[in-house]
């Protein structure tokens, strides 16, 4: 450190020797050692376990009723997309905490795919469109959707916490997005209403919001 210190002084006066080490025992005393973050493997593992156990804890909180009146085809192919993108969500939000790590995918079209296959898959799988009590029905399921995104955002928080964000706005905003899919996945397991449009509306509805809440709070923190 002295040396570096006298080469950049090269041209002018340099300090004494006391004060060269005075300055160098200062920097000394205030550096801390980095603390070393998780393997990138065990930061997903963190989040999409968050993903999955806080949709379970919340669904088990207000029933399972969506299983029994789901077919064994329906759960596996309805079940298995919500935890392919709750994956590649957790993904993308673990490589935006890491500086210079590799984007698999850019965020915008990972978080417009998952609303658009999850919207086709739904209108495949549920071929009831009727709009009787379409309100009354919806606005409980949004709330619903709402609240699991809200517990997985206060929760997530503390593992964003944990990484270093290089652009907030879109992290968080990932962030958002994979709460708001926890929210749906919730509903996935309990509301027994297979309607095309009450899904689409209602319980990715709920995505929504939550991805455009992590856009406002991403911004206010970028």
């Amino acid at each position: 450190m002295n040396d570096d210190i006298t080469r950049l002084l090269a041209e002018s006066d340099p300090p004494d020797t006391a004060t060269l080490e005075k300055i160098a025992a200062q920097f000394s005393a205030s550096a801390k050692p980095v603390r070393a973050l998780p393997s990138n493997l065990t930061l997903w593992a963190i989040s999409f376990g968050i993903f999955i156990a806080l949709a379970l804890i919340v669904a088990k909180a207000v029933q399972f009723n969506a299983v029994a009146v789901l077919s064994h085809s329906q759960m596996v192919v309805y079940y298995g997309v919500l935890l392919l993108f709750g994956a590649l969500f957790s993904r993308a939000v673990i490589e935006r905490m890491i500086p210079g790590a590799k984007h698999f995918v850019p965020s915008g079209a990972l978080s417009i795919a998952a609303l658009v296959v999850l919207g086709l898959l739904v209108v495949v799988l549920f071929a009831d469109r009727g709009t009787e009590n379409f309100v009354s029905h919806g606005v409980p399921c949004l709330r619903l959707g709402v609240t699991g995104a809200l517990i997985s955002g206060f929760l997530g928080w503390r593992l964003l916490e944990r990484g270093y964000l290089v652009s907030p706005r879109e992290t968080i905003t990932l962030y958002g997005f994979l709460s708001g899919l926890i929210g749906v996945s919730v509903l996935a397991l309990h509301c027994p209403i297979l309607n095309s449009l009450h899904v689409l509306v209602w319980h990715l509805g709920s995505m929504v919001l939550a991805g455009l809440a992590g856009f406002f709070f991403g911004s206010y923190a970028d």
